[in-house]
């Protein structure tokens, strides 16, 4: 249970409470004068946003999660937001590599970019490289990079430039991760943002491979 949904059903709690100590020595629990009215009416829009938000972050927790027969990755060139340099996903071969493609108009991939940060700084010394892409514009990316910096390898690329599997996967939606070995082959494939402890249980297998 993440943070959110804690401190949402807390709200939640809280509402109800306030509700009972207002209505309770009410004849019938509705609310009498207009005190009673806007504490009623603040709760239950409380209540009924947390809800809401309940239900937001289950569904963005809601993985696509596919462990198949291993697909070496076919090289491609993207580009970094930082300095425009070519970087070819083929130069990390040897580490574990996190491929997440997200958009700044994706809420679900905002969600989980935070995570993916602390996963690069909890796990990069250690052989795991976090590559976040997006097919965005440049100025597009540099503002956001200038709001929130990034500290995983953050690129861009246009789709024509991806392999078609890659093309093929990003038309169910975004974001959309893989976790590569240190041979290059895709070993999971993730619909839906994901959590810290979550990448952390998919790509420490592969990082104790390196190590063995």
């Amino acid at each position: 249970m993440t943070p959110v949904v804690i401190f949402c059903l807390l709200f939640i709690a809280i509402s109800i409470g306030l509700l009972y100590l207002v209505l309770r020595k009410n004849p019938y629990p509705v609310p009498r004068g207009g005190i009673q009215w806007m504490v009623t009416i603040m709760c239950t829009l409380l209540v009924c946003l947390s809800g809401f938000v309940i239900a937001l972050e289950w569904s963005f927790s809601e993985h696509s999660d596919i462990t198949s027969t291993p697909e070496q990755v076919e090289p491609f060139v993207f580009r970094l937001v930082s300095n425009q340099e070519a970087v070819n996903i083929s130069d990390f071969n040897g580490s574990v590599v996190l491929l997440n493609f997200w958009a700044t108009w994706c809420q679900p991939c905002i969600t989980e970019l935070p995570e993916l940060d602390a996963l690069q700084e909890a796990y990069g010394d250690i052989g795991l490289v976090v590559v976040t892409l997006s097919d965005e514009d440049l100025e597009e990316l540099q503002l956001y990079d200038d709001l929130l910096p990034e500290k995983t390898v953050s690129g861009y690329v246009a789709p024509e430039e991806l392999p078609e599997y890659f093309r093929h996967e990003l038309q169910s939606g975004r974001p959309i991760t893989y976790v590569i070995d240190g041979r290059g082959m895709i070993r999971e494939r993730l619909l839906g943002a994901g959590t810290f402890e979550y990448f952390e249980g998919l790509v420490t297998p592969w990082l104790a491979e390196l190590q063995s």
